[in-house]
């Protein structure tokens, strides 16, 4: 008899089993398959859902509201630098500054440098021409008129890259294909600002000191017409190599466009900085010799001059709302240089953000990092991994700056004219992602209740830029039909 019950009470306990797996598989496939407006939406862009991955959670809650492809490693695109920023903000600190110093190694007397002046770098994402320009007024107000060594610029914290920059895509005059440097300068381009003039001419001027070296030839003419893309009435021929840049202007200009500019890159790191110093050097007063040249400071040389960037929980509002590409190199490059104690190299950052994922207590293994920007074809994150990375971004100290840095949707950066009149206007804080064949969307959603939805949306097909409006119906779809949140039940009494 108590053999028959226990044989009774197993067979209920299996049975029991069985049934919390089907019922667990059957919430399972609910949660995976898209929601119906989400798919149909996909299929009018002509987007297969083989090729979309979306996965939305409630922070801090297990189970996923949409789980489709979340495990399938895709091309994120930008919103890889949710990825740089976040863990630049855990390795180097918000407050984090970058140094750019200037050393002399030999004696001064009657103003004249018996040596030669170094700037050292350390990867400061936004060093520019006003920065260089206080530079020169600090020296010269120590009494340096004349270098009769050379201008010597040290770039050794980061490996040296010999990176074409036309790889990518085959513009490399373009401002988003420019290579990181330790020393990098006034974003490694020049701005041409053009201007009409009452007697029909276009008057060409640059954003800051005309570097030596630059060339410019001007025979533009200001016409009637509409402004449109007025860079398509406009031919320019730029010839580059290295420091020495002729850049020429020809076509027709229309009255209607007033101001406009043109940034371009033109020089190489070390031309544009050695001939914008050399202008700047001149305009002051002073005298320089010697030659431009890399090199290493002397531990002898004495500090004459620190400029210090503005801290990193600005610098990440630059890189998020603004998607620049150098700077987020720039610090994935700094990252690697500060976990390694060498110098930053890109070809160490997956392993270097692997291992510091695992310190914090998750694995990403199907991250791949390239450069740390997303303007790559081999970077590669799955969307559940990069909710990994926002889910670790509001546990963290500096998690306000973090947040606070992404596009607010209807608000600024990229989303500034998206999700206009949609529920996440002014609710969602979210980083894009473009790329031909790539749109992607991650960040965090807000509900009218203040509960926080991490979501993330891959696109990865060649009608993605038809899918703009199914991420964004994905995004509608969580507010619609977000389930509500739990309640507690009151404390029991004894």
């Amino acid at each position: 008899m108590r053999k028959r019950s226990d044989s009774a009470k197993q067979q209920q306990s299996t049975a029991a089993m069985l049934i919390a797996a089907l019922l667990l598989a059957a919430a399972s496939s609910a949660v995976a398959a898209l929601p119906k407006p989400i798919a149909q939406s996909l299929k009018n862009a002509g987007i297969p859902e083989s090729a979309v991955s979306i996965y939305v959670r409630e922070v801090g809650k297990e189970r996923a509201w949409v789980d489709h492809r979340s495990s399938t490693p895709m091309n994120p695109a930008s919103t890889m630098k949710l990825v740089t920023t976040l863990v630049g903000l855990d390795v180097l600190s918000p407050a984090y500054v970058w140094r750019t110093e200037f050393f002399t190694d030999g004696r001064i007397a009657d103003g004249v440098l018996e040596g030669s002046l170094y700037v050292r770098g350390s990867g400061d994402p936004k060093f520019t021409w006003e920065h260089l320009q206080a530079a020169v007024k600090a020296l010269r107000e120590q009494g340096i008129r004349e270098i009769k060594g050379d201008f010597v610029i040290d770039r050794s914290r980061f490996v040296k890259l010999n990176e074409d920059p036309a790889q990518f895509d085959g513009r490399p005059l373009r401002p988003y294909n420019v290579a990181p440097d330790a020393l990098l300068y006034n974003f490694k381009t020049v701005g041409f600002k053009f201007a009409p003039q009452p007697d029909n001419s276009v008057s060409i001027t640059i954003d800051g000191p005309m570097p030596d070296g630059l060339d410019l030839v001007n025979r533009l003419r200001a016409t009637g017409g509409s402004c449109g893309d007025w860079r398509t009435l406009v031919t320019p021929v730029f010839e580059t190599s290295g420091a020495a840049v002729r850049a020429g202007f020809t076509g027709t200009y229309p009255k209607e466009c007033g101001d406009r500019d043109w940034y371009v890159s033109l020089f190489d790191h070390a031309g544009l900085l050695s001939g914008s110093f050399a202008r700047l050097w001149r305009d002051s007063g002073g005298v320089l010799t010697g030659a431009s040249r890399d090199g290493a400071v002397p531990v002898t040389a004495q500090k004459r001059y620190t400029h210090s960037s503005s801290p990193l929980s600005s610098m990440i509002t630059d890189i998020n709302k603004f998607s620049n590409n150098v700077m987020a190199r720039q610090l994935l490059l700094t990252i690697d240089s500060e976990l390694r104690k060498a110098p930053g190299s890109a070809t160490r950052a997956t392993q270097s953000v692997r291992e510091w994922a695992q310190n914090r207590g998750f694995d990403v293994p199907d991250l791949v990092i390239e450069n740390g920007s997303g303007l790559s074809r081999t970077e590669r994150i799955s969307t559940k991994s990069m909710t990994r990375f926002l889910e670790y971004g509001l546990t963290a100290p500096y998690s306000r700056d973090f947040v606070l840095s992404l596009p607010i949707a209807a608000t600024d950066g990229t989303l500034s004219r998206r999700f206009n009149n949609m529920a996440a206007d002014g609710n969602a804080f979210l980083k894009t992602g473009t790329l031909d064949g790539v749109k992607t969307l991650a960040g965090y959603l807000m509900l009218p209740d203040k509960r926080l939805v991490a979501f993330v949306g891959f696109i990865n097909h060649p009608n993605a830029e038809a899918g703009v409006k199914s991420l964004d119906a994905a995004v509608e779809w969580v507010y619609q039909n977000a389930p509500p949140a739990a309640v507690k039940p009151p404390p029991s009494r004894r």
